[in-house]
């Protein structure tokens, strides 16, 4: 099992996992952590740590942020200089979120967590595209060969 927290600024975390648990329909192991207003970042990095500690079993710890450079994304830095079994991402999609989530869901544990991180940043990307309304050109009435 990957361990995996998710946080950001206000509901951002809680509400992720709320949309993760939605689609994924089973146990994700999943820890949400919220950046409140009027919370330290030494709060939020205790926050952090009793989670990484809950998942002391696990192998390797994802920390998934908001924003790349905010706090949250500060604190969970910063704790993985001190802890090498954690990655770090910034600007974490629901589509990143749900592909790190469904390996606990099937059970598969990746071998080799930097492969994973960037599988998973590929994939985020992946997911992410511009809506273009494809419209036919106009018919200006005359057909190419004269009739």
């Amino acid at each position: 099992m990957i361990g995996i927290i998710v946080t950001g600024h206000g509901g951002f975390a809680a509400g992720m996992e709320k949309n993760v648990k939605m689609l994924a329909g089973a146990d994700t192991q999943l820890a949400a952590i919220d950046f409140m207003e009027g919370m330290t970042p030494e709060e939020l990095s205790e926050k952090l740590k009793a989670q990484i500690g809950a998942y002391a079993s696990c192998a390797h710890v994802l920390i998934l942020t908001d924003l790349v450079g905010g706090t949250p994304y500060n604190c969970a830095a910063t704790l993985s200089v001190e802890e090498p079994k954690i990655r770090v991402i910034g600007g974490v999609n629901s589509a990143l979120l749900m592909e790190a989530c469904m390996c606990n869901v099937i059970g598969e544990e990746p071998e080799d967590p930097d492969q994973f991180v960037e599988e998973l940043i590929e994939h985020a990307r992946e997911g992410m595209i511009k809506f273009v309304l494809d419209t036919p050109a106009a018919d200006d009435g005359e057909d190419e060969d004269g009739i």
